[in-house]
């Protein structure tokens, strides 16, 4: 007998069919009208609205009508705290002034330690001992064009040992991903000064052994002493996924997977 339901879900008595030897257009329209009036309405604004975006995503692609709009150059000003009127170029000046006074202060007090302690003028290797103040440093040094400063920091750098560290001390993992390894590929594509790149590639094997754990996300820290990884129970995942931007820029640049 036919009816109207059955026109709709394509059954006849005639001529009866199998769900799965229906046409993908009937199976389409079985879905459609087994849905109630409410879910027809919401599926039907998404459906419009996901095309309406469509085509305007199109329209801009191809019509680019904001290409011709004016554009708007905000004029430099004047800034008139403490009463000095500066410019964009006295700033500048400031800003590298400020980093060639803290520079100098690290230098005469602490150049190669890890930190400068400014109020006693004494110095510390709470990191372990491989002066990440100053690898931390060497890309902006280069960014502001301070180069005799920054062939210093290299030089210097290029001597240090990353396999050993501070006796009894464990190596944060993520901090030395992110100062340590970070700061070297940073200031070597900026220079390409290969000494930078090697001793990325000491920093990012001698960390390696973080990553010996049943699920592969790196252990918190590392005794580069014994070439262990401080096995933990807690870990920041956080911390484990940030770290793969450093390693994935060194398999790069060294060609090493």
């Amino acid at each position: 007998m036919y009816s109207e339901s059955t026109a709709r879900s394509g059954h006849t008595d005639d001529a009866p069919l199998l769900a799965k030897e229906l046409s993908w257009k009937h199976r389409m329209k079985n879905k459609w009208y087994r849905m109630d009036r409410v879910s027809r309405v919401v599926f039907s604004l998404m459906f419009l609205a996901l095309g309406a975006a469509l085509v305007s995503r199109i329209a801009i692609e191809v019509l680019s009508p904001f290409d011709n709009w004016p554009r708007t150059t905000i004029p430099p000003r004047l800034d008139n705290d403490n009463n000095s009127a500066r410019t964009d170029s006295e700033r500048r000046k400031a800003v590298r002034a400020a980093m060639q006074h803290a520079w100098q202060g690290y230098r005469d007090h602490a150049f190669g330690k890890d930190e400068l302690q400014p109020v006693s003028n004494s110095s510390n290797n709470k990191w372990g001992g491989w002066g990440v103040t100053l690898i931390d440093a060497l890309d902006t040094l280069h960014i502001m064009e301070l180069h005799e400063e920054f062939k210093e920091g290299v030089r210097h750098v290029a001597k240090v040992n990353f396999s050993k560290a501070k006796t009894g001390y464990t190596t944060p993992f993520f901090e030395m991903v992110i100062r340590s390894l970070g700061g070297l590929l940073s200031a070597y594509e900026m220079s390409l000064d290969v000494r930078l790149l090697k001793k990325a590639k000491e920093v990012g094997d001698v960390l390696m052994p973080a990553f010996n754990t049943s699920t592969g996300i790196p252990y918190p820290r590392v005794d580069v002493n014994t070439g262990k990884a401080v096995e933990s129970q807690h870990v920041c995942i956080a911390e484990a996924g940030t770290v793969q931007l450093e390693y994935w820029k060194l398999s790069e640049l060294t060609g090493d997977p």
